[in-house]
């Protein structure tokens, strides 16, 4: 499979989302690594789907409504979409043998996204102070002139 190149916000919103994928794909790894062969490549082909989904979002939505919540909705979409992904992946894999196993490894991921979630959110405060702070200078260039 090629790897899909991500569209990204800034640098700060691509080493956050670069981390969390690492993070996500290692333990999803040693989650499916019991199952029959082939889940681990399952995971990988959902979340190309993941990453086009968001590329996607970011070539129509966010061009078009960057000041209408489009940048919030982008900047969390591809945690978000991790985390409710590998519920759905991880529980049909759940039985009763890997249960406790499977909790685990969903816990982790929740934390992972979750921490993911907190340091976007201030990649986005800044986003929107920069803007702001542009906007203010703009104001100020076309008064003097």
């Amino acid at each position: 499979m090629n790897k899909t190149e991500i569209l990204y916000l800034n640098d700060n919103h691509q080493q956050i989302i670069e981390k969390l994928v690492k993070d996500v794909k290692e333990l999803m790894y040693f989650a499916t690594e019991d199952e029959i062969s082939g889940k681990y490549q399952d995971f990988l082909q959902i979340l190309n789907s993941v990453y086009l989904y968001s590329n996607n979002f970011h070539e129509t939505t966010l061009k078009i409504e960057s000041d209408n919540g489009g940048v919030s909705e982008f900047i969390f979409l591809i945690p978000n979409m991790l985390f409710y992904t590998t519920i759905g992946f991880l529980t049909a894999l759940k039985n009763q043998d890997n249960a406790k196993y499977m909790r685990d490894y969903l816990s982790d991921i929740g934390n992972c996204c979750e921490n993911a979630t907190s340091e976007l959110a201030d990649v986005l405060i800044d986003a929107e102070e920069n803007k702001k702070i542009l906007e203010e200078i703009m104001d100020g260039e076309i008064i003097k002139n």
